[in-house]
């Protein structure tokens, strides 16, 4: 699997940060930045590496889900997001309708594939992973639904239910079970240790759980029953929560000390933030209108605090897995994404609380400023973690190539 294949994720994180610079002269800026970070960046990560660890737990064939496959999935992502992208703020309606459907199509057959895993492969421990993505892989489309719906500006109290039934559906169901899927056993692969021998087991019994929480989420806000959707939140809490006690026993053993581990670890906290956030924002409100307009400190956890800062966390172990190599190497590409680790981490997390709290303005536009430039950092060590790797590679290839010639090669 190329390094390449995550280009498009630092493109949309590179346009994320164009949009964020030029904000006060964009139309829907704060849409623009949050559908370029989580449509984009994040969506397109989930499809390149939710492949990669269902390929690699249940070691199905090639011909399963062939490569070429999933690059037309990929690139037809890339086109239905910038439709969605460009039609919602130029209120171009049909254009959203296009994208939605293109990329819905995309995430579909991206499900099928993982269905076709799953019929495919011998019994696995974890095959409970690809059973998350393949609940994700239902979920993106009924999100794709209700944002188009929501492109459409209906009445506040419309759109308020619309709101929180798109985003609720997107955020915890199509990322949140991808994650909640892939941190099963990426969690103790990023704090170097072993799975916890109960995960699957846990992973297995959260699973219905947390769909139930979803269900009751979408079924309250679309019938206009507040108090289903928070009932429905509490449920999915108590399942995210029972999922993570496979996390506590590798997080004891082994606490992170390295970048992926560092952030993986404080976008859990965020995500708890959220989850909790959200069930109290939605208890409090006095109205769906006044649901949707308190949604900008969600947002900024959301987007932020967890799926970023996740992101961060999780691209800096799975670079140098896929760049390969020998010990040298690793240790070179690992050096790339650890620089600055924890003035990144502080400036980040720090900087999310002070632009949480009720300070001045100003404090608060700087605060975010600091969490933005931490953030869009990822994307330079990102390309030079890449150009080390290859260096390093080449570099311990001619070596060899020297030995052998030499007579010097052992095998």
């Amino acid at each position: 699997m190329s390094p390449l294949r995550d280009l498009p994720v630092v493109l949309w994180l590179l346009l994320a940060a164009v949009a964020a610079v030029f904000q006060p002269y964009l139309r829907e800026a704060v849409w623009v930045m949050v559908h370029l970070a989580l449509l984009g960046a994040m969506t397109h990560a989930v499809l390149v590496w939710s492949t990669f660890f269902a390929q690699a737990l249940l070691k199905t064939p090639e011909s399963v889900d062939p490569a070429a496959h999933q690059s037309i999935r990929q690139a037809g992502m890339v086109v239905g997001v910038c439709c969605v992208i460009t039609g919602v703020p130029t209120s171009l309606w049909p254009l959203v309708l296009v994208g939605a459907t293109v990329v819905a199509a995309a995430v579909v057959w991206h499900g099928i594939a993982m269905g076709r895993r799953l019929r495919a492969a011998l019994p696995s421990r974890f095959a409970v992973t690809v059973r998350y993505y393949l609940a994700a892989s239902v979920c993106l489309p009924v999100g794709a639904v209700l944002g188009v719906l929501l492109a459409r500006w209906p009445a506040s109290e419309l759109f308020g239910r619309l709101l929180v039934a798109h985003t609720l559906t997107m955020l915890l169901g199509w990322l949140g079970l991808t994650i909640m899927g892939t941190l099963v056993t990426f969690w103790p692969t990023m704090l170097r240790t072993r799975v916890d021998p109960r995960a699957s087991v846990l992973a297995q019994q959260a699973l219905p759980i947390v769909l139930a929480g979803l269900t009751l989420i979408d079924i309250g806000a679309l019938a206009a029953v507040r108090w289903l959707v928070v009932a429905g939140l509490i449920v999915h809490l108590v399942g995210v929560i029972w999922w993570g006690r496979a996390l506590a026993g590798p997080f004891r053993t082994a606490p992170p000390r390295r970048a992926p581990g560092v952030f993986a670890a404080a976008a859990l906290v965020w995500g708890l933030v959220l989850l909790v956030s959200l069930v109290v924002h939605v208890a409090t409100s006095g109205s769906w209108g006044t649901i949707a307009g308190g949604y900008q400190p969600i947002t900024l956890i959301a987007v932020l605090g967890f799926t970023l800062q996740l992101l961060t966390g999780a691209l800096s172990q799975l670079i140098p897995t896929v760049l390969g190599g020998g010990p040298r190497v690793r240790a070179a590409v690992d050096a790339e994404f650890g620089r600055l680790l924890w003035a990144r981490f502080a400036v980040l997390n720090t900087g999310l609380v002070v632009a949480l709290s009720p300070v001045p303005g100003e404090v608060q536009r700087v605060a975010l400023a600091g969490v933005m430039v931490a953030v869009a950092l990822l994307v330079p060590l990102l390309l030079r973690g890449i150009v080390v790797g290859v260096r390093a590679r080449r570099t311990d290839r001619t070596t060899l190539s020297q030995k052998r010639d030499e007579g010097r090669f052992v095998d």
